[in-house]
């Protein structure tokens, strides 16, 4: 007798699985998660926090020349839209040289030049009656969209101290 004729056949492991994944690979889906839904909450608090330049800009659009008091309408506006992100404090009751200068300085410095120009225009047409097509209305317009979309909201800083800020 042959004793090889007494083994067993071969026994071969079974298939490896795809199922469950290794911890590498949880963890990686979990991080992709986490990624996606951080990105989501990032785009969503953007779109959130900018919904007041939006309505800025649908309103500009409501303004036309054809209206005696447009520049107090868009000086409104532009109130409105710093009164949103700046605190009120600091804002609120700025006006002349020192409104445009910090309406200016929330632009990037490429556009302070031609931003400056149109609201040096706009705070003299402010005091003055206006005439219906007014030539600067579009220059005007063109800017203060400009400077709702650009615009980068920093704190003003006031040399006045009112209140209790002093302390």
């Amino acid at each position: 007798m042959n004793p090889l004729d007494e083994l067993k056949d071969i026994h071969t492991p079974s298939e490896i699985s795809a199922w469950p994944p290794a911890y590498g690979w949880w963890l990686i889906a979990i991080f992709i998660l986490l990624t996606v839904i951080a990105i989501t909450l990032a785009v969503y608090k953007r779109y959130r926090h900018n919904a007041a330049r939006r309505n800025a800009l649908q309103a500009l659009l409501l303004i036309n020349s054809q209206q005696p008091d447009w520049p107090s309408s868009t000086n409104a506006l532009l109130k409105r839209v710093c009164l949103h992100y700046m605190p009120a404090q600091k804002t609120a009751n700025l006006y002349g040289h020192a409104w445009c200068e910090s309406l200016t300085n929330q632009l990037p410095k490429s556009q302070h030049e031609s931003f400056a120009k149109a609201m040096s225009e706009l705070q003299l047409l402010l005091y003055r009656a206006c005439e219906p097509n007014d030539e600067n209305f579009d220059l005007i317009q063109k800017q203060v969209a400009l400077w709702i979309k650009r615009a980068k909201f920093t704190p003003t800083h006031s040399s006045s101290l009112t209140g209790a800020e002093h302390v």
